[in-house]
């Protein structure tokens, strides 16, 4: 008996091709131990919300509820390289941008009824997986300017590992917080 594991719905900030391109070359510049595992730059994202396995039957209810989320565009800035030693995780850190944690507070208050208790959040962009010998260039700041939010299904093993995309929301209007250019 093989054991297929279910499908996992998350929502998620994807970076588009630029920032993709600048999460990748950032990453070239760390020092990677052996077992280190990268995903591929395609599948970088900023995870905003986990809903975890649901049924397709609650997707439509999902959709409409997060359809109700209405805020500005978000200007982040990506940085704060390290390694968190409790579970060998490599990220960058999004710095505080308040424009940010209101979304994610909306995105939390509307999912509630799928998630009623959401775990602790610490925004940031995961680079690899075990990863605790990792070392980090300092110092590097990647600036993304983001105009929508998705609702994503993972596949992961024993599935051919994607994100596959079921409702894109777009952040309207412009973030009290540019980018330091």
């Amino acid at each position: 008996m093989t054991d297929l594991r279910p499908p996992v719905l998350y929502v998620f900030l994807m970076p588009g091709p630029a920032v993709q391109k600048a999460l990748d070359g950032h990453r070239a510049r760390w020092y990677w131990s052996q077992p280190a595992k990268r995903p591929k730059a395609h599948r970088l994202h900023l995870t905003m919300a986990v809903l975890g396995p649901q049924p397709d039957t609650a997707i439509a209810d999902i959709r409409q509820a997060l359809a109700a989320v209405d805020g500005p565009a978000l200007h982040l800035r990506l940085g704060g390289a390290r390694v968190w030693t409790h579970n060998g995780v490599a990220v960058l850190l999004a710095e505080g941008d308040p424009a940010l944690v209101r979304l994610h507070a909306d995105i939390a208050q509307v999912l509630g009824r799928w998630v009623p208790q959401p775990p602790p959040w610490t925004p940031h962009v995961t680079l690899a997986h075990r990863a605790w010998e990792a070392a980090a260039p300092q110092g590097e700041v990647i600036d993304w300017a983001v105009d929508e939010f998705l609702l994503v299904r993972s596949w992961l093993p024993p599935h051919p590992v994607h994100h596959e995309v079921l409702a894109r929301y777009p952040l309207r209007g412009e973030s009290a917080t540019p980018p330091n250019l």
